[in-house]
């Protein structure tokens, strides 16, 4: 199984792309994109975080980076939490099965998704050297 990221991935989840005409982006999306994630739960604007997909395929190989992700489909990701800290402090109390979230850029709301696995969340990471 090819993979975008060496990091292992925290939870997988499906990813639904705002078109244009929802208020989405205006270019198109690539495999690799680095959103902000942002809480459902959470008033609009209060707090994203640096969590970022790896689209993959039904048999778990990473979506090319040179091809345009579908929009206004729900979309299987993996999903990588890229500070430590932020994962033990904040994110492995709040990411549940089923819990909602928005993908941002800046502020702009760009896709909507739900976590539907928990992978290596619990899971320590080796310390990078």
């Amino acid at each position: 199984m090819n993979r975008l990221y060496q990091v292992p991935d925290d939870f997988e989840a499906t990813i639904r792309i705002y078109s244009r005409a929802e208020g989405g982006r205006v270019s198109p999306p690539f495999n690799g994109i680095r959103w902000d994630f942002g809480y459902a739960d959470d008033p609009p604007g209060s707090s994203i975080y640096m969590i970022y997909p790896d689209f993959f395929d039904e048999n778990g190989n990473s979506l090319p980076t040179d091809v345009r992700l579908r929009v206004g489909v729900e979309l299987r990701a993996r999903m990588t939490v890229l500070s430590d800290n932020m994962r033990a402090e904040v994110h492995r109390s709040r990411i549940k099965e089923g819990l909602k979230f928005f993908c941002h850029e800046g502020n702009h709301r760009v896709a909507e998704g739900h976590v539907t696995r928990i992978t290596g969340l619990f899971d320590e990471r080796q310390k990078r050297i």
